[in-house]
C-alpha cells in the first residue's frame, strides 16, 4: 500500500484550485442569494455524472464553531450512537473503517482536535431543529436549481459533519448517496475520481459494495492520475456523484465541513448489481452491468431487490462508519 506522502506527490493529477466565492459567474446564471451557489449550465452538464465546484454561505455560521460541535456530538452520542464515527491515526489510503479507534470520547477528541490525529463523523445532524434548518435551506435553493422533479428522487435527505486533524487522511471509498460537500474551515484537497472509469473501480467493487461490502472499493496508487485534486476552502465545495471514488488529505490546520446529501428512491442501480454480484460469486459468471440492455436490467432487478430486502431484515442494511 502507498502511503500520503506518496500518492500527494504524484505530478500527474491535474490540480483543480477552485475559485473563492467572491468569483462568482454572472447573476443571470444564478437562483438567487441562497445557501448554495451553483450555476444552471453546469449542473444540467455535470449532476450525478462528474464532480463540480459549488460555493456556500455557511462558512461563517454559528453551527460550526467547536463548542457547538461538541454539543452536537454529546447529543448524539447519547441518543444515537450508531451516528457518531471517530478514529484517530489513520495515515493509509486503503486502511477500512473502525480499526482505528480513538481511546477517548468524543468530547475530548473535539477539544483536542489540533492533535488528536483523528477524524469524526456526525451523521443525521439535522435531527437537532438548528440543523434541519440548514438542510431545509440547503434543499430548497438545489431544488430551485434543479428543478422540482429532483424532489420526486429524494428519499432520506441528510446532514452530516466531518471534523478532521491537521494533515488527516479520509480514507480512499465510494458512497451510495448524492453528495454536496462544503467547506467551512480549513483547507484541504480531494482527489474525485469518475464512477464510470473502470480501471479505477471496476464493476466486481461495485458488486460488492452494493451487497455486503461498504469497504468494497480499493484505492489504486498507480491510477492517481484518473483523479481531479480539486482545493477546497471556506466558502467552497463539491458535488461528488454516486460512487464516484474519492479521498481526502486535509492540511496542516483543523477541517470542518459539511456534507448535504440524500439517497435515491430509485434503487434499480443498486438492484441489478446484487444480482450480479450473485451471478460472479456463485455461477462465476461475468455478468452485463446495469443499463446496457433494458430488458435484462427488468428480469434482474425484482431478484436483486428481494435479495436486498432479505438481507436488511434478516442481518440489518449494508453500512460504512
Amino acid at each position: 500500500m502507498l502511503g500520503v506522502t506518496d500518492t500527494m506527490n504524484n505530478t500527474q493529477s491535474p490540480i483543480i484550485d477552485a475559485p473563492t466565492h467572491t468569483a462568482a459567474p454572472p447573476s443571470e446564471e444564478r437562483p438567487g442569494s441562497g445557501l448554495l451557489d451553483i450555476p444552471r449550465a453546469v449542473f444540467r452538464e455535470r449532476f450525478n455524472k462528474r464532480q463540480f465546484i459549488v460555493h456556500h454561505a455557511l462558512s461563517a455560521n454559528p453551527l460550526f464553531e467547536l463548542s457547538r460541535l461538541i454539543e452536537l456530538a454529546k447529543a448524539t452520542e447519547a441518543s444515537r450512537p450508531s451516528d457518531l464515527y471517530y478514529d484517530a491515526g489513520v495515515t493509509d489510503i486503503n486502511e477500512r473503517w473502525g480499526t482505528s479507534p480513538c481511546s477517548m470520547s468524543v468530547e475530548e477528541t473535539i477539544e483536542r482536535i489540533t492533535s488528536a490525529g483523528a477524524f469524526i463523523i456526525l451523521k443525521r445532524a439535522e435531527y437537532d431543529p438548528a440543523y434541519a434548518k440548514l438542510l431545509n435551506g440547503c434543499m430548497s435553493d438545489l431544488l430551485e436549481i434543479s428543478g422540482r422533479e429532483l424532489e420526486r428522487k429524494m428519499r432520506r435527505k441528510e446532514v452530516i459533519i466531518f471534523i478532521t486533524s491537521p494533515n488527516r487522511v479520509t480514507t480512499y471509498h465510494i458512497d451510495s448517496e448524492c453528495n454536496f460537500l462544503l467547506q467551512i474551515r480549513g483547507k484541504k484537497e480531494i482527489s474525485v475520481f469518475q464512477n464510470t472509469d473502470r480501471e479505477v473501480l471496476p464493476e466486481e467493487e461495485i458488486e460488492r459494495f452494493w451487497t455486503v461490502d461498504k469497504n468494497a472499493a480499493y484505492y489504486k496508487p498507480e491510477l492517481q492520475s484518473h483523479a481531479d485534486v480539486i482545493t477546497l476552502e471556506p466558502g467552497n465545495g463539491v458535488h461528488i456523484p454516486v460512487n464516484s471514488p474519492h479521498w481526502v488529505q486535509n492540511g496542516n490546520n483543523i477541517s470542518i465541513s459539511v456534507s448535504i446529501n440524500y439517497s435515491s428512491w430509485n434503487w434499480d442501480y443498486a438492484n441489478v448489481y446484487c444480482f450480479n454480484y450473485y451471478l460472479r460469486k456463485r455461477f462465476g459468471l461475468n455478468p452485463t452491468p446495469p443499463f446496457k440492455y433494458p430488458l435484462l436490467d427488468n428480469l434482474k432487478r425484482p431478484v436483486g431487490g428481494a435479495i436486498l430486502r432479505y438481507k436488511d431484515w434478516r442481518y440489518g442494511p449494508v453500512r460504512k462508519p
